[in-house]
């Protein structure tokens, strides 16, 4: 088994997504010892954006392909390989701005390929995500309470973007662990972070 973390954020120290994740991971492999885990640091080593010569060359048929254009997409070749690779995807996610930063996105701009990891059906107008049968689990640090179905919550637009995003690669199995009230201090954000890190210990006994 393969488990592949992703990490977002531009801080290393005092990072609670980083924090979090490292304690998940910890615990879910003393469940499966002979697991490998691989980091990919987007937040420390973001992609490159993509370029209308990058559009151009992913457009481009195997058979049409050069030395340069493949060039243009080796590094998201390396991503779309780590992605098949694993089984568990860990992604540790700050909430910024109420989205997801912009080296994430960067990460999956170069990573959601038509007929890499996503096929389209013409005749049905349809997409088909050919990452299945992993599961991600999504650890999102934020400076308050997003809860669905509030007006807070209609701000959120990390979470649920990671959650389509995943589902539409075809990774259906996506677990979420929020820790809300970050850089506020204080009783309630020491409280949250407990919580969410009590829900990690469990989670890693069967995830």
């Amino acid at each position: 088994m393969k488990l592949l973390e992703i990490q977002s954020s531009v801080r290393q120290e005092r990072s609670i997504s980083r924090t979090l994740a490292s304690k998940f991971i910890y615990q879910w492999q003393s469940f499966h010892p002979d697991a490998q885990h691989q980091l990919r640091d987007v937040g420390e080593h973001p992609p490159a954006l993509i370029t209308a010569d990058w559009v151009a060359a992913n457009l481009t048929s195997e058979t049409g392909q050069t030395e340069a254009t493949k060039a243009l997409l080796s590094e998201s070749e390396t991503l779309i390989t780590e992605l098949f690779e694993s089984d568990r995807i860990v992604l540790g996610v700050p909430m910024y701005n109420f989205g997801i930063p912009a080296n994430l996105k960067a990460y999956f701009d170069n990573s959601i390929r038509v007929g890499r990891t996503v096929q389209y059906n013409r005749d049905t107008a349809t997409f088909n995500g050919l990452l299945t049968e992993k599961k991600a689990l999504i650890i999102s640090s934020r400076a308050g309470s997003y809860a669905p179905e509030t007006p807070a919550g209609a701000m959120d637009f990390c979470v649920p973007y990671l959650q389509f995003i995943l589902n539409f690669l075809g990774i259906q199995d996506v677990e979420y662990v929020e820790v809300p009230y970050q850089g506020m201090g204080g009783e309630m954000q020491q409280q949250a972070t407990d919580a969410a890190i009590a829900r990690l210990m469990e989670l890693a006994k069967t995830w």
